[in-house]
């Protein structure tokens, strides 16, 4: 098993209901040929750096997963065939540097860190100067 990551980038303006059904294909047809979807990452509506199809901005969704080099020409093709989607990219992880960048990047998807609260940082300034 190989370790990915594809980046698409949905039509902006299907509705949010049409944008989860795409989605959910999309994931669909990685688990269909027997990937395993490590991370999702809804990053938003964001712009684009060019038109696309006449389309200024797009809906960005990134999936970390793994699965046998064999089946990625199968969902490549089948991305093509997607007409909601304006564009995709798949990144192939291969040596050990950068599985391990991987294995990050899925943590941070993961578990977001949150920033401390306002008292937190107050009370952790106080202490050090007291």
């Amino acid at each position: 098993m190989r370790h990915y990551e594809n980046l698409v980038i949905v039509k902006p303006t299907l509705t949010e209901e049409e944008i989860k059904n795409t989605i959910a294909a999309v994931e669909e047809v990685i688990t269909s040929n027997g990937g395993e979807i490590s991370a999702r990452d809804a990053m938003g509506i964001r712009k684009l750096a060019y038109p696309i199809a006449k389309n200024e901005r797009g809906y960005f969704y990134v999936i970390y997963y793994t699965i046998q080099p064999a089946a990625i020409s199968e969902i490549e093709r089948r991305f093509r065939i997607n007409e909601e989607l304006l564009r995709f990219v798949t990144i192939k992880y291969d040596t050990k540097r950068e599985v391990t960048a991987w294995n990050q990047l899925v943590d941070k998807v993961n578990n977001p860190k949150k920033a401390p609260a306002k008292e937190e940082v107050a009370a952790v300034t106080e202490e050090t100067q007291a």
